[in-house]
């Protein structure tokens, strides 16, 4: 992958129920640079958000992580570059220790039980 960049051109997401979440979202977000996604309840932040790592797909237009279209690749595979960390600590953390949660999202992406806890 050359670069972390995330780049929106012209995404949309309608969710199954008919609600059109975003419209024509263009943003680069530069590799480093530090975001703030801001605005009122209901308005999309969380929607596009969700496209950066794969958690949601766009209905509409394009978003690449680097080389990488979200559209044609995994979470697992999107997630080393982007990370998400959920609204509510209750949707994100599941496991008994500090050690089986950072293992987890590790043991997804396919490393090997001995990086893992060299990593951990």
């Amino acid at each position: 992958m050359s670069g972390t960049d995330i780049k929106c051109i012209k995404v949309g997401h309608t969710y199954p129920n008919g609600v059109q979440a975003i419209k024509d979202v263009d943003v680069t977000i530069k590799q480093g640079e530090i975001v703030s996604v801001v605005g009122q309840n209901g308005s999309g932040k969380t929607t596009l958000v969700k496209h950066f790592n794969g958690l949601l797909k766009p209905t509409d237009g394009d978003i690449t992580v680097g080389d990488l279209n979200t559209r044609d690749n995994p979470v697992g595979l999107l997630a080393e570059s982007v990370g998400y960390v959920f609204q509510n600590p209750n949707h994100q953390i599941f496991a008994a220790s500090v050690h089986e949660e950072l293992s987890f999202g590790l043991k997804n992406i396919g490393l090997e039980d001995s990086e893992i806890e060299k990593k951990v």
